[in-house]
């Protein structure tokens, strides 16, 4: 399926007067959108009342939709489309994290407004500026605040999304806190009606991460001894024939474990394994994860090579936290 990025031609972001003209394509005319509305609300006001309202709304720009523009979201929602494109801007697996972190932040400003704004969809614009955050390594605090403030709200993969990045932003600083992050999204996946109510590609990423941070836990705990072999086994349960997300986490968690067990080369295997998934994935972000766990698992100019190919990739992404974990590699 492909992604649902800007398509060239289009206007970025959506307004009241998208949204009134998209309705209006699909039932005909405003007058069978009035009337739909009015059905709806059991004709508490009469259809040309309704369609004066929304005329009204679709003359408002950049502006909150007032009443109509509660009642016209609470009716029909955001179009199929455009809730797409924020949750893809939003979750951490997709392609939107491989565009230049200040590109990246120029693509949401024009979402971040009424109506996309008036709705739960977007808590994702928040995730996708909080990604952008973690990447420049800024304070994401009043950002997870508000995300929370939208999460009872929003749909499953949401919360899922926001439980996983607050347990990666608090990791450092909050291990009581990263743990109950952990488990929030956990019970979400582990639920039946709420991971159903996930896409299986996003559920099968999610899942991958969710794994992700456990292990590296155990491999890098805070406190008290690594358990590798219990890492190991976690990342194990990544399904190997999943999306390529979920089998480049898996291959790299397995590199890396195999790494501190003393398996150089069963780690160089894994590392080449990652490189390939995210390179059919097209991501730079992934490939370059995979080209730092080869980098430590070879030696010479195999090693080197790949070190300089993982930071230029970082570079280019305007992703410090990245460089900065590839400046930070240390041979063992």
């Amino acid at each position: 399926m492909p992604a649902p990025g800007h398509k060239t031609g289009q206007p970025a972001g959506l307004s009241w007067r998208d949204l009134i003209d998209g309705l209006v394509e699909r039932r005909g005319t405003l007058a069978a959108v009035a009337l739909h509305l009015a059905e709806q609300r059991a004709f508490a006001e009469d259809v040309e009342s309704v369609e004066r309202g929304l005329r009204r709304l679709r003359r408002r720009v950049n502006a909150d939709g007032g009443v109509w523009g509660a009642r016209v979201l609470r009716c029909f929602g955001l179009p199929a489309g455009v809730a797409a494109r924020v949750r893809w801007m939003g979750q951490y697996h997709t392609r939107f994290t491989d565009l230049p972190a200040s590109v990246a932040e120029e693509l949401i400003h024009p979402w971040d407004r009424p109506p996309v704004s008036a709705t739960p969809a977007r808590i994702w614009l928040v995730l996708a500026r909080i990604n952008i955050a973690l990447r420049r390594r800024a304070d994401v605090g009043r950002l997870l605040e508000q995300a929370a403030l939208i999460a009872p709200r929003a749909e499953p993969a949401a919360r899922c999304e926001l439980a996983l990045v607050q347990a990666y932003a608090l990791s450092r600083v909050d291990d009581d806190g990263s743990r109950a992050a952990l488990e929030a999204a956990g019970a979400i996946l582990a639920d039946e009606a709420q991971a159903e109510a996930i896409d299986p590609h996003d559920r099968a990423c999610l899942f991958a991460r969710l794994i992700d941070h456990r292990a590296y836990r155990l491999n890098k705990p805070r406190l008290g001894p690594p358990d590798h072999r219990s890492a190991l086994a976690l990342y194990e349960e990544i399904p190997p024939g999943g999306p390529h997300f979920a089998r480049c986490r898996r291959e790299n968690g397995l590199g890396w474990t195999l790494l501190k067990l003393g398996d150089r080369a069963a780690a160089e295997a894994h590392a080449r394994a990652s490189v390939q998934a995210a390179g059919d994935a097209g991501s730079l972000r992934m490939r370059a994860m995979a080209l730092n766990l080869l980098a430590e698992a070879t030696w010479g100019a195999v090693s080197d090579g790949a070190r300089q190919r993982a930071r230029s990739i970082a570079a280019r992404l305007e992703d410090e936290a990245l460089a900065l974990r590839f400046d930070g590699a240390r041979r063992r």
